[in-house]
């Protein structure tokens, strides 16, 4: 039965880490090992084990290339090629098209990723890297991300503050309109100011300028 809700890629990282690693076929339907196909051009499916699940070979990747995603059947064959070396890997790519082009036509064709990008696909699948410059970001990364700028008041919401100001206050957060008052506050002055007030300076008069001072003659 083919599935829905599992991203492809990523099955694929997981089942090679677990020496599982998955098997073509001809149906969307579960069967044993025993009935699997390795010739691409006639296999439809990737099948998963442990638990079973089944994906088109025709399904876009989150790997991208030449900005288009590659679909499953142009991983699976990279990742089988991945100890030949580039001229073989380009010569059997050639090969396979040749004989989709033969059932289909010509509208099923395995992409030749050059050798940055199957490094690069290589790699993570190995679970050497954990990231990727080809592979796009899952959409829960995404809203995990976006979640986190909300929380940070990167992005809305509610802004956190500073520890230098907040003093007792440090990780609360305060609604946008309090810290603008908060600020303002701040320039008024401090607590001492406020309640008593800027005491004028007076400067004494000198003995010329004093009421009671004696007439000069």
């Amino acid at each position: 039965m083919a599935t829905t809700g599992l991203d492809p890629l990523l099955r694929l990282r997981q089942s090679i880490a677990a020496n599982d690693p998955p098997i073509t076929t001809t149906s969307s339907d579960p069967i044993p090992a025993s009935e699997a196909t390795e010739n691409l051009a006639t296999a439809t499916h990737l099948q998963f084990n442990n638990p079973s699940h089944s994906y088109s070979l025709d399904t876009p990747t989150r790997f991208v290339s030449s900005d288009k995603p590659v679909d499953l059947r142009s991983i699976w064959f990279a990742w089988q090629k991945k100890d030949v070396a580039i001229p073989d890997y380009i010569a059997s790519a050639q090969q396979l098209n040749e004989e989709l082009a033969g059932k289909d036509g010509g509208a099923t064709k395995v992409q030749n990723l050059v050798f940055v990008e199957r490094l690069d696909l290589i790699t993570w699948l190995e679970g050497a890297s954990e990231e990727s410059e080809y592979i796009k970001g899952l959409e829960s990364d995404a809203s995990a991300a976006r979640s986190a700028q909300v929380a940070s008041g990167a992005a809305g919401g509610v802004s956190t503050i500073p520890s230098s100001a907040a003093g007792a206050r440090i990780g609360k957060t305060i609604d946008p309109r309090l810290q603008e008052i908060y600020n303002g506050e701040r320039r008024m002055g401090d607590r001492n100011t406020v309640l008593r007030g800027i005491k004028p300076t007076v400067r004494p008069l000198s003995p010329s300028h004093s009421p009671y001072a004696p007439p000069t003659l």
